[in-house]
């Protein structure tokens, strides 16, 4: 692969309004996955479904991640300008069609927009960004953009409250009519795309010609060593959380018999977790370094997944151990995203949207593998002490292949 960077001294244009508009767009599309890990049983019964019907919903969302590879590429040709207006527009849609048509077949159309808005958006904004900040400070500012993910997780309890009061469509309601401003703020607010390689010529939106250098792009990031290594650090990470992860809801209820009135506890720990990982690495990884950043938090990510099944004495402690999990966790997975997008300046859209396609691939495979683990522990139903390791297998095989991952700094 070839590695010219000529974008990087290009003028710094991603703060202000136009980081404000991407985090506004990334928390509200934020919120649909997050209503599905708190909500999904309120879902499922709107829908009149059963719950592994309404899991079917969040599988869907989930495997739009294999097409991100498209829109990565398609970022790297056009502009991550371009592919962030257009994911804004189907984010709207997916809202509004669930809200105004609450069909079971509907549901699925939509929940799949949504995913799409997330795996075409984010690659979009790592090129954007890419682009318009230098690498030595890009963990700051996609640590900031990050905040996104642990502000969504704010609108939880007003979300609860009107799925109570009202109906679980009036969520997405809101979501779709607040993200009609939020999509003409993206048309309007956000600089014009840089040129990320030679001029292209009339034909460039010829779909043959477009999926032609798509397929090229992905040759060329599988044929680059350090990309792979790149990618499998994202399966890997994202594998060892959500093997936990799928199965931590009902540790809670089993092991503590925790309800659903209690669950704002566990959402304040999870967001004050999250948030707090997210600002460390937008104000520590750019002077530790990405890469050393990365190795230190997945070593005390490992830990925390090994003593987690074992912080059972109490619910206090359990949350203590939640918040250490989903601390370095989170700063692993943030940290890693400037690491990545520092592979290649030509192809970054194309190796971030990867990346999402391998995690999706590395999530599908975890949910079963996790749910398999908890089911057959000794004293299960409440013992996560299989679980705790095979993550923390996962996290010595990412401590592995950082020891051969350079940080090339793009």
């Amino acid at each position: 692969m070839t590695h010219t960077n000529p974008s990087t001294t290009a003028p710094d244009e991603s703060h202000g309004i136009g980081l404000a508009v991407i985090l506004a767009v990334r928390t509200i599309s934020n919120v649909p996955f997050r209503l599905t890990t708190f909500f999904l049983p309120a879902i499922a019964r709107g829908l009149g479904v059963t719950l592994s019907a309404a899991g079917v919903l969040v599988s869907t969302a989930s495997l739009m991640g294999l097409v991100a590879p498209l829109f990565g590429a398609l970022s790297d040709r056009v502009g991550g300008r371009r592919v962030m207006i257009f994911a804004t527009a189907l984010f709207v849609v997916g809202a509004l069609l669930i809200a105004g048509l609450p069909l079971y077949s509907v549901a699925i159309v939509a929940f799949g927009l949504i995913g799409l808005t997330k795996m075409a958006f984010d690659p979009a904004m790592q090129v954007f960004i890419g682009q318009r900040v230098p690498y030595e400070r890009r963990g700051r500012v996609l640590g900031l953009v990050e905040l996104a993910w642990s502000f969504s997780l704010l609108a939880m309890p007003l979300c609860g409250w009107l799925i109570d009061t009202l109906s679980w469509r009036v969520p997405y309601l809101l979501l779709g009519l607040i993200g009609v401003p939020v999509w003409w703020l993206t048309r309007r607010a956000l600089p014009g795309d840089l040129p990320a390689g030679p001029p292209s010529d009339p034909q460039t939106w010829d779909l043959r010609r477009t999926l032609s250098a798509f397929l090229a792009q992905v040759r060329d990031v599988v044929r680059d060593s350090q990309s792979l290594l790149a990618l499998a650090t994202l399966a890997l990470i994202g594998f060892a959380q959500i093997n936990v992860l799928v199965v931590y809801g009902a540790w809670m209820e089993d092991r503590f018999g925790l309800s659903v009135s209690n669950l704002g506890v566990v959402t304040l720990v999870i967001g004050a977790a999250e948030l707090l990982a997210e600002l460390a690495v937008a104000f520590i990884s750019d002077r530790l370094g990405k890469r050393r950043s990365v190795f230190i938090s997945v070593i005390f990510t490992g830990v925390a997944y090994l003593v987690l099944p074992h912080l059972t004495a109490s619910l206090a402690a359990a949350l203590v151990g939640t918040a250490v999990m989903t601390f370095f966790f989170e700063f692993t997975i943030v940290a890693l995203l400037p690491l990545v997008s520092g592979m290649s300046a030509d192809a970054r859209g194309t190796v971030m949207s990867l990346g999402r396609a391998a995690g999706a691939v590395s999530r599908a495979i975890a949910a079963p593998v996790g749910v398999a683990l908890y089911t057959a522990a000794p004293g299960a139903p409440g013992n996560i002490g299989r679980n705790g390791p095979v993550s923390a297998l996962a996290c010595l095989l990412l401590l592995l292949v950082l020891l051969r991952l350079h940080e090339r700094g793009q």
